[in-house]
């Protein structure tokens, strides 16, 4: 309790950092592990909580692909059940006589007139069924405009494939400590004007809150993310961490935030993401491994992206006990 005590008065915290310092997230990290905030919203109905675009717009390839396929086969079924309720003898070109067969044909002459591709050899005769088949066109084309316009809007969306090693490490660090992580760019994009901004919070149990405090950088800033970036925070006399155990860390729910922003010169435009490390992700006496080298010509240099997170175990030297430090705030 006195080591809390002493990091409330020696260190000034961030009060502008989003998250509110109530009684949010005691035991939970705040932010997850694929960068979303772990915030879940109520107090609203149904309809004010959907939002189609947004959602459409976010989810993930997989899901966007998946949901779309399943559109697709959903209309044609819908459509092949309102030819058959019409009647097939108003489908004039339909040659197959087997159940099964005669289904697939339908459903077929369905999916070409929804993609308006039209072959000719089965179309409507019956007034009902031309009516079906031009409003199942029209659909089609206002659908895959719908879609048209998603695809883009994906496709157009900056974001940042940010790789990071799985783990934060304490590891040695110019005769003393220092923490540690490591990140890349997953993409073959150009990121310029690189800024990182780590946050180390944790629970003050007394009043149910968290606490937040800007951790400083050996290197806040790059040029451009050309390769790998590791960010150092030195663990000395100026750091919230100095003196402070594995199981001391453990115990106040800590959590390293990261909130990194770069230029995309492919969109040139601004990305942000995010990610963070709890107390339960963290190394201690640990070295990162090196994961560039110079290719075998000598003309190029060798990202092994795959080495991110690649670690030897080391010897950390002895930490100061937290009790000799002066948490005196300077003046």
């Amino acid at each position: 309790m006195s080591r809390l005590k002493g990091l409330q008065r020696k260190f000034q915290f961030n009060r502008d950092t989003g998250f509110g310092a109530g009684s949010t997230n005691q035991g939970d990290r705040l932010l997850n592990r694929d960068g979303t905030f772990n915030v879940k919203r109520t107090g609203q109905s149904i309809l004010e909580r959907v939002n189609p675009f947004h959602q459409l717009i976010m989810m993930s390839w997989p899901k966007f692909n998946a949901m779309v396929l399943l559109v697709f086969v959903t209309l044609n079924l819908l459509f092949t059940g309102i030819y058959y309720w019409i009647g097939l003898e108003e489908l004039v070109g339909t040659t197959h006589t087997d159940p099964i067969s005669k289904f697939i044909e339908v459903f077929s002459f369905s999916a070409q007139t929804l993609t308006t591709v039209g072959y000719g050899r089965v179309s409507p005769l019956g007034n009902l069924a031309s009516l079906m088949a031009s409003l199942e066109a029209l659909l089609g084309l206002s659908g895959f405009a719908l879609v048209t316009g998603l695809l883009y809007g994906r496709f157009s969306r900056p974001n940042a494939k940010l790789l990071s090693s799985a783990n934060a490490i304490i590891a040695p660090y110019q005769d003393k400590t220092a923490l540690m992580f490591r990140i890349a760019n997953g993409r073959s994009n150009q990121l310029i004007e690189c800024e990182a901004i780590v946050l180390f919070n944790y629970v003050e149990r007394e009043k149910g809150e968290r606490k937040f405090i800007n951790l400083e950088l050996e290197l806040a800033k790059v040029t451009a993310l050309s390769l790998s970036w590791t960010i150092v925070h030195p663990i000395d006399e100026k750091s919230p961490l100095y003196g402070l155990n594995k199981e001391e860390i453990l115990d106040m729910n800590a959590e390293i935030i990261l909130m990194f922003k770069a230029f995309d010169d492919t969109y040139s435009q601004a990305i942000h993401t995010r990610l963070s490390y709890t107390a339960n992700e963290m190394i201690y006496g640990a070295k990162f491994l090196p994961m560039y080298k110079r290719s075998e010509n000598g003309y190029a240099t060798l990202l092994e992206l795959n080495k991110i997170g690649q670690y030897q175990l080391v010897t950390l030297p002895d930490f100061k006990p937290l009790e000799s430090i002066n948490l005196e705030p300077e003046l």
